[in-house]
């Protein structure tokens, strides 16, 4: 759709201004995106669910490419934030590879869809395409990934997204373009103008709190949490032990051992299967826990954990690191498929 500029001619290509903008977003969208992530998991944890909860948060993915939609003024801006948007988010060590750019270009082509419904934006529109775009999100995933969902679970996962797109990502990008454009920030583009009312105040409290609050928790996440390249085949065991070290996989290529066992996830089965690795009461052991640990935190690099009784991996030598690729993932026989971390980085005695 052409847009007038200032001087009234009509625009049908982006132009410097534009490219800077969508750039900028997608850079941001793309990096925050793994934190999202680790937020969901938090959620889920906090539910006791494997994963589906985390939807609540969904809609700050698609904040990003509303911004972009929005400030630029074009269709199609929104598309082009989605997929550089999942770009920045592979190459700077983002876990769901390089269906993210698929994923991520679906978001963003729902945000041009639903934001190209009129010339004239409003508020329940943004929410509406934020929401539709936050839905794409669960689809996408469940059609890729998963099979076998239950179709009530599914239709709660669904329902978390469209809230959460609306309230999350249309209406803070709603409110965070009043911010910025009533700041000066940004000039506006198309027919949405802000009346002139005070840029910040107690109307944009809320959102400037939401915000900041992101923003501290993804410094504190990509400081002292996140590990987006980590030694290929290595991870640090520590935390209540008496010898700490870095268990690297190809030093203990004669402790392997191979169990046959099959994987029964939530959403997931994957049937049985010759695994091998290395016992983690092995791993445990060298360490030499002090008395008293009770706990066996596994992390990934992304901050995603599961964890276990200390004696249930200590008296288990079915348990297993494996190398999967460049990464060591965890075999846990018996166990529900959430507790088989992949790209882990960690193993925390506590």
């Amino acid at each position: 759709m052409p847009v007038e500029s200032a001087a009234g001619e009509r625009r049908y290509r982006f132009d410097v201004r534009d490219i800077v903008l969508i750039a900028l977003f997608s850079a941001a969208g793309g990096v925050l995106s793994t934190y999202i992530g680790y937020l969901g998991n938090l959620i889920n944890r906090l539910f006791g669910v494997p994963f589906g909860a985390g939807q609540l948060i969904a809609g700050l993915h698609i904040v990003w490419p509303l911004l972009a939609r929005a400030l630029v003024g074009r269709f199609g801006a929104g598309t082009l934030t989605g997929l550089t948007k999942g770009a920045v988010e592979l190459f700077s060590g983002g876990t769901h590879g390089v269906v993210i750019l698929l994923v991520s270009a679906v978001e963003g082509l729902f945000v041009d869809l639903g934001l190209g419904l009129t010339r004239r934006r409003s508020l329940a529109l943004t929410m509406l395409a934020g929401a539709l775009a936050s839905v794409s999100n669960v689809v996408m995933f469940q059609a890729i990934y998963f099979s076998g969902v239950a179709a009530s679970f599914l239709a709660l996962m669904i329902a978390a997204a469209f809230v959460s797109g609306a309230v999350f990502g249309g209406y803070l990008a709603w409110d965070i373009e009043r911010v910025l454009v009533a700041s000066r920030l940004i000039r506006p583009t198309d027919s949405v103008v802000p009346n002139g009312r005070r840029a910040v105040g107690w109307r944009h409290a809320a959102t400037l709190a939401v915000v900041l609050g992101f923003l501290a928790g993804g410094v504190y996440f990509y400081l002292k949490v996140y590990d987006p390249f980590p030694s290929p085949g290595a991870a640090t065991i520590g935390g209540a032990v008496r010898a700490p070290y870095e268990f690297v996989y190809r030093e203990w290529k004669a402790e392997e051992r191979t169990v046959r066992t099959e994987l029964r996830g939530s959403v997931t089965y994957v049937p049985p299967a010759d695994y091998t690795g290395v016992p983690v009461n092995l791993i445990l052991e060298r360490a030499s826990p002090s008395a008293g640990a009770a706990t066996v935190r596994i992390v990934a690099s992304d901050g995603y954990e599961a964890r276990f009784p200390i004696l249930e991996l200590t008296d288990n030598p079915d348990v297993l690191l494996i190398l999967d690729g460049d990464d060591l993932r965890l075999v846990a026989p018996g166990y529900d498929g959430a507790y088989w971390v992949e790209m882990v980085v960690r193993v925390a005695v506590e």
